[in-house]
């Protein structure tokens, strides 16, 4: 099957059968810069911040707050807090990113089931806006921090409202168990906020889990949040702030029903039927603006409502280009690894395309490989390829999530990254590591002159190879 470009894509194929990303030239990027490479588009991202906020404008005072781990090049956070967006952080790491990108303190949240003290620290003294409490030691820690500030500290509680997924497999589900306190048994750590002088309870958190494909699943956790927000205000203790979280999906990921390693999967391809198809946001907007006003109305309470986005906005932003390596048989091999698209989302698969072959047809099967010596590094199993040569490009859509944050250096440094404006520039926004880079941060005995020992190695290994022809 065809990998499909959706309108949303910003991407044409040109008159001489080459793919164009928003206004660029993918072929063209692949022979004039060093592969592989990110490329993030402003334009979508904007595009696609608008178009999330339209989705909720019927919630008076609607918040986001996005999620920084999902994408934190700096040209992401600045746009995004350019746009309006506030920011969820988990930890030292993001919580900079979001200081560097300008993200006002009272704009930002900090989510997290293991926080360091000097984390929770460094967020009170900043002053942000709600830290979501997911342990009843947390709730202490950040008591006893505060008071010795003198200070009352706003906190969240992360609620796990139970509701099932039904994508999700039982292993899948059983360990999402551990984030946040059950609703069902959740008494205890109101009971210890009610003894903790330097806190006080303002919001509850919740988070359904990842590429939600259900929009009636935030009606339940909704109204299970709600409920739970009306008996703690009969009980003295008001909630100012509900957040429903993330894990509203990117719109052009393809879902499978199921691998395409099992039985009956080309079958299911054959009749059109292998991929299950992905709401509109607009659908997730409507049915949550619905089930708030409903909640408001049955529950006698109006709290701010807020959601924190990440793969829906950035998802689609992103293509990695890269080039076709080697060919080996059914094996294709591309200099583009699962180091740098390293998510592998339950049954999804990226697009990918090969940008100077547009218009001609994918007459073979391939496995796509990437260049490393794990034997994982597997992109895409048993795909329709054109025919393919060494040098052709290779342009892998829906990157902008999980990639970047992910990519490790497993034999090879990390890729750059360019960001292309709305004006049709490219700039850089990070550099290609280089193998210094990646030992910079290794600790070798000092005291080895390193010429030194450069010159024992290469006189060894000259005495080998003499050996050798012996």
């Amino acid at each position: 099957m065809a990998h499909t470009l959706f309108p949303t894509d910003r991407a044409e194929i040109g008159h001489a059968g080459q793919l164009i990303f928003d206004g660029i030239d993918l072929s063209r990027v692949a022979q004039e810069y060093e592969t592989p490479c990110y490329l993030i588009s402003e334009n979508i991202l904007r595009s696609n911040y608008r178009r999330f906020m339209a989705a909720f404008e019927g919630v008076p005072g609607f918040k986001t707050y996005y999620s920084v781990k999902t994408n934190y090049e700096s040209r992401v956070l600045q746009c995004l807090r350019d746009l309006g967006s506030g920011a969820e952080v988990s930890g030292a790491l993001e919580l900079l990113a979001a200081r560097r990108g300008r993200f006002r303190p009272e704009d930002v949240v900090f989510d997290g089931p293991c926080k360091h003290e000097e984390e929770l620290r460094q967020a009170i003294d900043l002053g942000i806006h709600l830290i979501n409490v997911e342990s009843e030691l947390e709730l202490q820690v950040i008591d006893r921090l505060a008071r010795e500030k003198g200070r009352i500290i706003p906190v969240g509680i992360r609620i796990d409202p139970i509701v099932k997924n039904p994508s999700y497999s039982t292993l899948i589900a059983t360990y999402k168990q551990k984030f946040g306190f059950p609703i069902d048994r959740c008494d205890p750590v109101f009971e210890l906020a009610n003894r903790c002088k330097n806190v006080q309870v303002v919001g509850l958190h919740a988070h359904i889990g990842s590429q939600i494909l259900s929009p009636d699943l935030y009606v339940k956790n909704l109204n299970a949040l709600f409920e739970l927000a009306a008996r703690l205000t009969k009980n003295g203790l008001k909630i100012w702030e509900i957040n429903i979280g993330g894990g509203f999906p990117a719109q052009s990921i393809r879902h499978l029903r199921v691998s395409r390693r099992m039985k009956g999967a080309r079958l299911l391809e054959r009749v059109n039927l292998l991929e299950s198809k992905t709401p509109e946001i607009d659908e997730f907007g409507r049915s949550v603006q619905e089930g708030y006003r409903a909640a408001c109305l049955q529950w006698n309470i109006k709290p701010t409502l807020a959601a924190e986005p990440g793969r829906s906005l950035v998802s689609n932003t992103c293509v990695i280009i890269g080039k076709v390596r080697v060919i080996k048989d059914r094996w294709v091999f591309t200099d583009i690894s699962i180091n740098d698209v390293p998510e592998n989302l339950f049954f999804s698969e990226f697009r990918v395309f090969f940008p100077n072959k547009m218009r001609e047809g994918r007459t073979r099967k391939a496995h796509l490989s990437g260049p490393t010596l794990a034997t994982n590094d597997v992109i895409l199993f048993e795909a329709d390829v054109p025919e393919l040569e060494p040098g052709d490009p290779i342009a892998i859509f829906d990157t902008g999530a999980y990639s970047i944050s992910r990519a490790n250096q497993f034999t090879r440094p990390r890729s750059a990254v360019y960001f292309v404006r709305s004006d049709g520039r490219m700039e850089v926004i990070r550099r290609r590591e280089r193998p210094e880079d990646v030992m910079r941060m290794q600790v070798w005995n000092q005291q080895e002159d390193s010429n030194e020992f450069v010159e024992r190695f290469a006189v060894a290994g000259s005495s080998v190879r003499n050996r050798a022809l012996e």
